[in-house]
C-alpha cells in the first residue's frame, strides 16, 4: 500500500520522474506504470481537460458528459502527422489485464487529426487538438487511462503521453482540507478527510475493495494512494486518518504575465527582441521567509495561454524565452528544481537550475508560450528521492491548495478498478 507520510520538516516522496528526451521505456517506469512524460524537445504547451475548461482536470463521465480535449504545439517543420493509442489502467496505474475491445468502441490506434499552423508569430508552429471521445474511439468502461502520442506509425517512438479518467459518478463524496490533528503537523501541513457515500452499492468487504487517491494541485508523484477506508458504516466510507492523508501545505505560487511583448509587467523585470525570439528576464526570486505566511492569489501551478491583442491563443500566441533567477547567499546542497504546469511537473535536467557563481544565484531560461504562469522552485538534497518543500518556499497550513479525492472500487470478481467518483476540495478558500 503507497500511503505517504509527511515528517515536520515537510519532506515529501517523490517517485522519481527524472525524465530524458531518451527515456528508454517510454511510458512504462521501472515499476510498470503508466507515467505521463515529454520525450521530444520540439513538443510544447501540452493541456489535457474538459472541453471549455482549460485549467480543469482530465475526467469524463462515462455517460453523457463533455469531451476532453489534448492539445499541444509542434515546433518542428519536417513532421508529417502523429498517431495515438489508449490503453486502460488500473487504479495504480500498471496496465490492465484486460483486452482494448473490453475497454474501447471503435479503432484502438488512430491518427491524430492535422495540426492548424500558427498565425502571426515570430515562431512558427502547428497546433494540434483532439477530442476524446471521438468519431474513431469512445471508452467503455470506468478507471484510469493512458494516451500516447506517437509518430511514423510506430508505438516506440512516442513523443508525449498523458494521464486521464472516466468516471461512473455513482457516489457522492463530502471531503473537507483543514488543520492536522496531529501537532507536529499543525504549522505545516493539511489534513484532507472524506466521506464516501454509496447508496444502492453493495461492497462485501470495503477495507479490501475500496481505495482512494488523493493529488494536490493534480501533482501526482506527490500523490497519496491505494488508502483503504478508515471506518465503514451502513451506505457510507469514512477517511478520517490523522498522518496518512497529511500534504505539506508548502506557500502560494509565484507567478509571472508574459501576454505584452512590449511593455514588461508583472514581475518581469525588461523585454528584449533577440531574433527569432522575445526574451522575458524575470524579476530576481529570493528565499521566501520560512515563518511568515504572506496570502497571495495563484492558479495553484497551472497556466493560462493569452497574448495581448490577439484572437485564438492556440494559434497567434508567441513562443517567448523566460529567463529565471532566484539569488541566495551559498549553494544549497543538492539540487534546484523549477516546478509547476510549465515544466509538465516533470523533473528533468532540462528543469534543473544551474548555480551560477558570479551572480551568486540559480539560473534556468525555457521557452514558453505566452500567457500567466505559476511556478515554484523545489529543493532536492544531496542523495535523497524526497523533495524539500519548505526549504526554499517555505510551507504553511494556511496556504491555499486544491486537492482531487479519486474513488476506486474493485471486487473479486472484477477485472479490472472502476472509478466510481471523484471530488474536489480546496483549503483555506
Amino acid at each position: 500500500m503507497k500511503i505517504s507520510t509527511i515528517p515536520l520538516i515537510c519532506l515529501f516522496l517523490l517517485r522519481p520522474s527524472f525524465l530524458s528526451v531518451q527515456a528508454q521505456d517510454h511510458y512504462l517506469d521501472a515499476e510498470e506504470h503508466a507515467r505521463e512524460g515529454l520525450w521530444d524537445s520540439e513538443i510544447a504547451t501540452i493541456r489535457m481537460y474538459r472541453e471549455g475548461w482549460p485549467m480543469s482536470y482530465p475526467i469524463m463521465r462515462l455517460r453523457g458528459d463533455v469531451p476532453l480535449i489534448l492539445e499541444f504545439d509542434d515546433l518542428a517543420e519536417d513532421r508529417s502527422g502523429f498517431q495515438y493509442r489508449i490503453f486502460h489502467c488500473n487504479a495504480d496505474w500498471t496496465l490492465s489485464d484486460i483486452s482494448e475491445q473490453e475497454y474501447l468502441e471503435g479503432y484502438p490506434e488512430n491518427n491524430l487529426p492535422g495540426g492548424t499552423p500558427s498565425f502571426n508569430t515570430y515562431t512558427s508552429y502547428l497546433h494540434y487538438e483532439l477530442s476524446i471521445p471521438n468519431e474513431d474511439l469512445k471508452p467503455l468502461i470506468s478507471g484510469n487511462y493512458l494516451l500516447i502520442v506517437y509518430q511514423d506509425y510506430d508505438p516506440q517512438k512516442v513523443v508525449l503521453a498523458r494521464r486521464f479518467m472516466v468516471t461512473e459518478n455513482s457516489v457522492s463524496i463530502d471531503a473537507k482540507a483543514g488543520v492536522p490533528v496531529l501537532s507536529r503537523f499543525q504549522a505545516c501541513c493539511q489534513e484532507i478527510d472524506f466521506t464516501v457515500r454509496h447508496q444502492g452499492l453493495l461492497f462485501n468487504d470495503p477495507y479490501s475493495e475500496c481505495h482512494a487517491t488523493i493529488l494536490q494541485n493534480g501533482v501526482w508523484d506527490m500523490a497519496v494512494e491505494d488508502l483503504p477506508p478508515y471506518q465503514v458504516n451502513p451506505e457510507e466510507l469514512i477517511y478520517d486518518y490523522q498522518e496518512e492523508n497529511v500534504f505539506p501545505g508548502g506557500n502560494e505560487f509565484r507567478f509571472f504575465d508574459t501576454k505584452n511583448t512590449r511593455t514588461p509587467t508583472y514581475y518581469v523585470r525588461h523585454i528584449d527582441y533577440i531574433a527569432p525570439f522575445f526574451h522575458f528576464e524575470l524579476k530576481a526570486d529570493q528565499l521566501k521567509p520560512a515563518h511568515v505566511y504572506l496570502s497571495s492569489e495563484d492558479i495553484n501551478g497551472r497556466y493560462a495561454i493569452e497574448a495581448e491583442g490577439g484572437q485564438d491563443p492556440g494559434l497567434d500566441a508567441d513562443y517567448v524565452f523566460v529567463h529565471f533567477t532566484l539569488e541566495m547567499p551559498n549553494p544549497l546542497e543538492g539540487e534546484v528544481f523549477l516546478a509547476g504546469a510549465l515544466t509538465n511537473w516533470q523533473f528533468s535536467e532540462q528543469n534543473r537550475m544551474r548555480w551560477d557563481a558570479s551572480r551568486r544565484a540559480y539560473t534556468l531560461s525555457l521557452l514558453l508560450k505566452q500567457g500567466v504562469y505559476n511556478y515554484r522552485y523545489l529543493f532536492l538534497p544531496q542523495a535523497s528521492s524526497k523533495f524539500d518543500v519548505g526549504e526554499i518556499e517555505g510551507s504553511f497550513f494556511e496556504t491555499e491548495n486544491e486537492y482531487l479525492i479519486l474513488f476506486y472500487h474493485r471486487s473479486p470478481s472484477d477485472r479490472y478498478d472502476k472509478l466510481l467518483g471523484h471530488q474536489i476540495v480546496h483549503s483555506n478558500n
